[in-house]
C-alpha cells in the first residue's frame, strides 16, 4: 500500500513601483528612486537582514528569525546548524533550509543557536547524565521567547542538519515533554541508543541521502571516540520508543531535489507518535532540496507533534 506525498507550492511575485511625474510645461520625467538599503553592523550572529534578531542568554547568542506578519502565539523551532563547512553559520543554515519563507509561511519562530567555540554541539546522549549545556541552552531559548516574544510553550519542534541533527536527537531523547518534535536531517543520534529513553514519544521524521560520504548510513565513531550510530539502529530505538511495529507504508516517489532526484518516505505503523525516514536516491550530504516540498515534510511532522 502506498501513500502519495502531495506538496503545495505557492509561488510568490515580486511588484516593483517606479514614479514618475512632471512639472509645468518641462516633458522631462522625474525618477524616485528607491531608498539605499539598510546597514546593518555585523553582530555576535553575524550581519543581520529583516526580521532577524541577535539576542543573548546565559553568555550564549542565538539568531531569531520572525515572521514578516507575525500572529500570536507562534510556534518554536530550534533549529542546528553542522559544523563548518557543512552550513556551520546560522546565515547558512538559513539559505539550505529556506527558513526565513518557512517563518512566514508558518508562523514560527525559529531560533538558531550559536555552537560553542570548537563549532560542536554538546549532543553525545549517555546512561544517567543531566541535560548538556546546549539542551540547557534550548531551554532557556524557548523560555525566553515564551516569555519575551509571543511564543507558543505549547508547539515547540527542533530541526538539525549532520552534528545539528545530532542535537535534535538529544532533544527529543532528553526534553520530549518540551521539544515535541524532531526532524533530522543527514545525522543520527550520537552515543548510547538505550540510554535515549524519553519520558513521553516524540515525534520523529529522519530526511537522508542514500549517497551520503559525509554521514555514511551506517554510522562511525567519532574523532571523540563518541559513536555516531547507524541510520538504521536509530530508527530502531525510535520505532520502540514511541510503540510502532515494524509494518511500515512507503510513499510513491517524489521529486525532492533541483537535480531531480526522488525521494520516498516511510512511515512506521501503530505508533504512538509519528515515526518516519525520507531517503533521498542518490543524495549526498546537502543536496539542493526544493524549498516547497522541504517545507511540507518539515511542517507536516511538526504539525504531528503540536
Amino acid at each position: 500500500m502506498k501513500n502519495t506525498i502531495l506538496a503545495t507550492f505557492v509561488g510568490l511575485s515580486a511588484l516593483g513601483l517606479t514614479a514618475c511625474g512632471s512639472s509645468g510645461s518641462s516633458d522631462s520625467a522625474v525618477v524616485t528612486n528607491p531608498p539605499p538599503p539598510v546597514q546593518v553592523a555585523p553582530s555576535a550572529c553575524g550581519v543581520l537582514k529583516a526580521n532577524e534578531q541577535c539576542l543573548q542568554i546565559n553568555n550564549r547568542h542565538f539568531m531569531l528569525i520572525s515572521p514578516a506578519a507575525k500572529t500570536t502565539p507562534s510556534p518554536i523551532v530550534l533549529a542546528f546548524y553542522g559544523s563548518p563547512p557543512s552550513y556551520g553559520t546560522p546565515q547558512e543554515l538559513d539559505s539550505f533550509l529556506g527558513l526565513h519563507a518557512l517563518a512566514d509561511s508558518k508562523n514560527y519562530l525559529i531560533a538558531l543557536p550559536l555552537g560553542g567555540q570548537d563549532w560542536t554541539w554538546e549532543s553525545n546522549v549517555q546512561e544517567g547524565s543531566n541535560p548538556s549545556a546546549d539542551t540547557a541552552l534550548s531551554l532557556a531559548i524557548i523560555d525566553k521567547l515564551v516569555n519575551e516574544h509571543q511564543g507558543d510553550n505549547n508547539k515547540v519542534a527542533t530541526v538539525g542538519f549532520s552534528a545539528g541533527a545530532m542535537m535534535s536527537y538529544q532533544l527529543a531523547c532528553q526534553v520530549p515533554h518540551r521539544v515535541k518534535a524532531a526532524f533530522a536531517v543527514s545525522g543520527q543520534l550520537r552515543g548510547s541508543l538505550p540510554a535515549c529513553k524519553p519520558s513521553v514519544p516524540v515525534v520523529l521524521h529522519h530526511l537522508h541521502g542514500t549517497a551520503d560520504t559525509d554521514m555514511a548510513l551506517e554510522g562511525r565513531v567519532a574523532l571523540s571516540g563518541n559513536v555516531i550510530n547507524s541510520l538504521s539502529g536509530t530508527l530502531e530505538r525510535f520505532r520502540q520508543i514511541n510503540g510502532c511495529s515494524t509494518n511500515t507504508i512507503v510513499s510513491d516517489a517524489f521529486k525532492l531535489t533541483a537535480k531531480d532526484q526522488t525521494a520516498k518516505t516511510t512511515s512506521f505503523q501503530g505508533c504512538i507518535k509519528p515515526t518516519q525516514f525520507t531517503m533521498v536516491e542518490g543524495g549526498q550530504h546537502h543536496p539542493e532540496y526544493l524549498k516547497p516540498v522541504l517545507h511540507q515534510l518539515l511542517t507536516t511532522s511538526f504539525t504531528s507533534g503540536f
